[in-house]
């Protein structure tokens, strides 16, 4: 039998899909029992030629039936079958986004100047998106957005950008500097596993006029958010959404993404008396120590880092006060455990469970592996 053909989503499914020689040995069992006399064991006999041929044929039409069955289900389909059971709730895959945000040059005192002011900043293209006029000390301050979509049109705060046409603006700065919350909000095309996740908590979370999970729902919409969580503020109608952005370390927002998705949010308010906020989670880097690897190489190490971070994705949330979250020790081991090839470890620290609270959100630390 082929390898879990018989596991579709979490559910037994009433058949599993033979193996090329099971379905030839069918076969051949039916030629002889229904043409008495036949041998399918010669080789250049005309009923063995045959029964290749119809077990090749078969074979593949289990196989196709088997991956159609793993796409009724939204937990195993795939592709376009994914979109097709997310869009049947509304839910739909999001595109790549430009980076958004502000840059501030010189130029002559005073002066107005339109939109579509250009400038480069290594392969990506930026353009000021509304007019702006020059302070009397001749500062100038451009809303600016890429040109071109993806996480790659994100800058830092602080980041030089070059003026791309120097002749049309005599007057400004050959380089500008981007506002100290960076240019944010460029997120790349959704993934099947992101979009899968988004289908499936909208599944298990109908829309509830408001409630935490819509908050929730609403914010992972927005592109380049990877996870969201809601939470009920000390006054009545007071939401606060912590969230996580792709590309960033340790997924946690820059000030730039906070703008961009705040404004998208604002947009949706669910409930206009509800006063809704998105938040960046507190980093909480958390340092690890391991002793007595075996075997301890770089392969081995950097899959325990990967398994680790992948904790703090799947497993934990931002704590805040009154509503704790505690990251488990344990959880920090089994990581280290499932690992492909390890065979033995010590966990030296954390020495105990760490409880997140303020906003924090556990992110990579400093890996030690005394030997």
């Amino acid at each position: 039998m082929t390898e879990n053909s018989n596991f579709c989503g979490g559910r037994s499914m009433a058949w599993s899909i033979r193996s090329l020689d099971d379905t030839s040995a069918a076969i051949r069992g039916s030629f002889r029992r229904w043409l008495p006399g036949s041998d399918t064991a010669l080789k250049n006999n005309f009923v063995t030629v045959v029964a290749k041929v119809l077990a090749g044929i078969s074979h593949e039409f289990e196989l196709r039936m088997g991956y159609l069955a793993r796409q009724m289900f939204l937990t195993s389909a795939t592709r376009k079958f994914l979109e097709l059971h997310c869009s049947d709730v509304g839910i739909y895959r999001k595109p790549a986004s430009a980076a958004a945000g502000f840059a501030t040059g010189t130029a002559a005192v005073s002066t107005a100047y339109p939109a579509g002011i250009r400038f480069v900043s290594g392969n990506v293209t930026y353009v000021s998106t509304a007019a702006a006029t020059s302070g009397a000390d001749g500062s100038l301050v451009l809303t600016i957005k890429a040109e071109t979509k993806g996480s790659h049109t994100n800058r830092d705060g602080g980041g030089l950008l070059s003026l791309a046409d120097p002749g049309l603006y005599p007057d400004l700065s050959s380089t500008f500097e981007v506002d100290t919350d960076g240019l944010g909000g460029g997120a790349d095309i959704e993934t099947n596993d992101s979009l899968k996740a988004r289908g499936l908590q909208r599944k298990r979370n109908p829309p509830g006029a408001g409630t935490l999970s819509d908050y929730e729902r609403e914010v992972r919409a927005i592109s380049g958010v990877m996870q969201a969580w809601a939470f009920r503020g000390q006054n009545p109608g007071d939401v606060f959404v912590y969230f996580l952005f792709e590309g960033r370390p340790g997924y946690i927002p820059e000030a730039s993404d906070v703008t961009v998705v705040q404004a998208t949010l604002d947009e949706k308010r669910l409930i206009r008396s509800d006063a809704s906020e998105v938040v960046a989670p507190t980093a909480h880097p958390v340092d690890v120590t391991i002793s007595g690897l075996s075997p301890d190489n770089e392969d081995i190490r950097a899959a325990i880092e990967t398994a680790i971070a992948n904790i703090y994705l799947t497993k934990c949330r931002p704590g805040i006060a009154g509503n704790t979250f505690t990251l488990s020790r344990s959880w920090i081991g089994e990581a280290i455990s499932g690992v492909t090839g390890e065979e033995s470890h010590v966990l030296v620290a954390p020495a105990a469970d760490i409880v997140l609270t303020d906003g924090q959100f556990p992110t990579p630390g400093t890996y030690s592996y005394p030997g």
